[in-house]
């Protein structure tokens, strides 16, 4: 009898679990604002400090880019008493570092499906990192902050850093996530992100 309970008690934990993860409605969304780059050069530290601030931590860009770089200026102001952008010096592209900013997470080169996504956002309120470009020519890194589904389409919700002291919010369908127009493709999506 004590074995049927047992069996019974954990058939319901694993319904009611999966019920939220795959039960989600048309819609979901962080509730976080958009962090803009603060040089041409910083989405992966902008996507960065989004992704950190989603899990608690409070960072700079400009000090991610110190580490980055291995450098010590980057917090310098390229015009005096502006905020952005930042100094020309250390104006250069780069890989998300959330490592050094307190983040655990997984990251796939392959695009993740429509429900994983759901259940990244709706069942762990995990804000996604997605990476996509030409190689050899320009990469833009963006945060998946949200999705909907309408009239049989299934949409994202990007929070975008570009441009410089501005961002936006977007919205691309689900097709041009896994397959980005023109020469660009899906580089990497970063997910499963917790506090170390």
């Amino acid at each position: 009898m004590k074995t049927k309970l047992l069996f019974l008690a954990a058939a319901v934990f694993f319904l009611v679990a999966e019920s939220c993860c795959t039960k989600q409605g048309l819609i979901g969304s962080i509730n976080r604002s958009v962090r803009p780059q603060e040089t041409n050069n910083w989405c992966w530290a902008a996507v960065t400090e989004m992704i950190a601030e989603n899990e608690g931590i409070p960072i700079e860009q400009c000090d991610l880019a110190n580490h980055r770089f291995g450098k010590t200026n980057c917090c310098d102001y390229q015009n005096e008493g502006q905020p952005c952008p930042k100094t020309n010096d250390c104006n250069t592209p780069g890989w998300l570092e959330l490592d050094f900013a307190g983040v655990n997470f997984s990251s796939s080169a392959t695009p993740l499906s429509f429900k994983s996504i759901k259940k990244q956002i709706y069942c762990y309120n995990n804000l996604l990192g997605f990476a996509y470009g030409t190689p050899g020519v320009v990469g833009h890194v963006v945060t998946i902050k949200g999705y909907f589904s309408m009239g049989g389409e299934d949409y994202l919700v990007l929070g975008d850093p570009w441009s410089p002291c501005q961002g936006s919010e977007d919205i691309i369908t689900y097709d041009a996530y896994t397959d980005p127009a023109g020469t660009a493709t899906h580089w990497m999506t970063w997910y499963g992100t917790s506090k170390k």
